[in-house]
């Protein structure tokens, strides 16, 4: 009970904060939100689950952005609550209570409940599929079987990440030679069939659509040119770490996992194989190409607990309890430092910003709004998918039925895939675009009028700045 009102607490403050803050929507949040008007099986650079939730959340109380971020701090608190189920059934109540506790004030857990990612639902997907595995070590049954093949195919449909569950599901299987006897029986079929089953609609919708989304994660991982060394940006994706687990956490899981003792014991060894693994694989990308902070989030389910467990275990409670300290101090700091600031008259430069990225989009979107108003007759055409997709958002009305300037046939990106202009669709349009200047697709047009320049100051020392141009007589892309 402890447990549960010490998560229920902090993600109370969490709704709280998005139901009275609400910065800006980033445009992968905005582009999110554009995939949750049209639900499918599948989007050109992710699986459908997140544009699920967001459809689901703005059924129940609209399309604010506290709202289509709903499900962030709700998410985080199962995740938190499966991860001290999970440490209470390893080790003791006392373990688990502050594993769900360390786990629910992570910085990058604070964060991350203040925006909708597809890292939310997959680090519940794997909290239950690693409670799952718990269980099935104890005694395996057809229901926990069932369990963990729901929660790997709800993963799948989260994030393809969610295959790095399956490593260090095989690793501990062939290591460890007690876990082998769960394998008896039909319940591993069971699982893999409500896996793939719940995947299947998914894959079907790849395969139709050349697998683009699986193509994308190749491209994303930045290895299609050949590996190189990059010393600097492994070392930056490190570092980076000791802010997404907090810089006590991590340094501590760094030296258990060079421990020998953590591999002797079998239920420090299964916690370890679910950290190991996938961590070693994103330091090797972050070194041979590059790796975004968040890629490592899943092997902080098992590390929490592995750290928790030693803290508890050894006689040191007072580096867990400094560590959540600690990260609480960060996070109202980060949450209430800026609103603080702004009511004192304030402003912050831009890189002093957490929310920079966050800043004057909504100003932008009526700026660009009134602009349009004597246009009614054009439709909107963007050449980034950030500005389109964010634009989408806080231009209201909502003008849903955009177009992407896509010169080169090669779609990147869902609007490039669905929503490219074709030839067959002369215009009017209204071209939005960073540049002052753009010959290259002006010049496509029979006619091209400069309707705005809009400038936005969204800090002391930035601004969003956009021009507006009314087009007709597209002639295609090239002659």
């Amino acid at each position: 009970m402890h447990t549960v009102l010490a998560v229920a607490a902090i993600t109370l403050l969490r709704l709280i904060w998005l139901a009275t803050n609400q910065p800006n929507l980033y445009a992968d949040e905005a582009q999110y939100w554009v995939w949750a008007q049209d639900l499918r099986f599948g989007y050109y650079t992710k699986p459908p689950l997140v544009a699920w939730l967001i459809a689901g959340t703005t059924a129940l109380c609209g399309d604010g952005e506290g709202c289509i971020r709903l499900a962030s701090p709700l998410l985080h608190a199962a995740t938190a609550l499966l991860l001290g189920a999970t440490a209470a059934r390893l080790f003791d109540a006392r373990i688990g209570f502050w594993t769900a506790l360390t786990y629910a004030t992570l910085p990058a857990v604070s964060v991350s409940s203040t925006i909708i990612s597809t890292d939310v639902p997959l680090l519940t997907a794997w909290a239950a599929a690693l409670h799952a595995v718990v269980r099935l070590r104890e005694r395996p049954t057809p229901g926990r079987w069932a369990v963990l093949g729901l929660a790997l195919g709800i993963g799948l449909l989260a994030k393809y990440a969610m295959a790095g569950f399956l490593l260090s599901l095989a690793l501990w299987l062939a290591l460890d030679r007690e876990a082998r006897t769960v394998l008896r029986g039909p319940g591993p079929w069971l699982a893999a069939g409500l896996a793939l089953g719940l995947l299947a609609p998914n894959l079907a919708w790849n395969l139709a659509h050349g697998f683009a989304t699986v193509r994308h994660v190749g491209a994303n991982a930045n290895l299609a040119a050949g590996p190189s060394f990059r010393p600097l940006m492994g070392a930056e994706f490190l570092g980076a770490q000791f802010g997404v687990f907090g810089p006590i956490l991590f340094a501590i899981l760094l030296w258990l996992l060079a421990r020998r003792a953590t591999w002797r014991d079998p239920r420090t060894r299964l916690l370890a194989l679910f950290v190991a693994p996938l961590g070693a694989i994103m330091v090797a990308q972050s070194f041979l190409s590059r790796a975004n902070a968040n890629w490592a989030a899943p092997v902080y389910a098992a590390g929490t607990i592995l750290v928790v467990h030693w803290a508890l275990a050894f006689g040191r409670p007072l580096l867990i309890r400094a560590s959540v300290a600690l990260h609480l101090a960060a996070a109202a700091l980060l949450f209430a430092g800026p609103p603080a600031l702004a009511a004192a008259g304030i402003e912050l430069p831009r890189r002093a910003d957490p929310w920079m990225r966050q800043r004057g989009w909504d100003v932008l979107g009526r700026a660009v709004a009134r602009a349009a108003a004597p246009h009614a007759d054009a439709r909107f055409l963007f050449e980034q998918r950030r500005d389109m997709a964010t634009l989408i958002y806080y231009v209201r009305p909502h003008p849903r039925d955009a177009l992407m300037w896509e010169p080169d046939g090669v779609a990147r990106n869902e609007f490039e895939l669905t929503a490219a202009l074709t030839p067959e669709v002369t215009g009017p349009f209204l071209f939005v675009t960073r540049r002052a200047e753009a010959a290259d697709v002006t010049s496509r047009f029979a006619q091209a009028e400069r309707v705005a320049r809009l400038t936005v100051p969204t800090h002391t020392d930035a601004t969003l700045t956009y021009t507006v141009w009314r087009l007709d007589g597209f002639r295609g892309y090239r002659d």
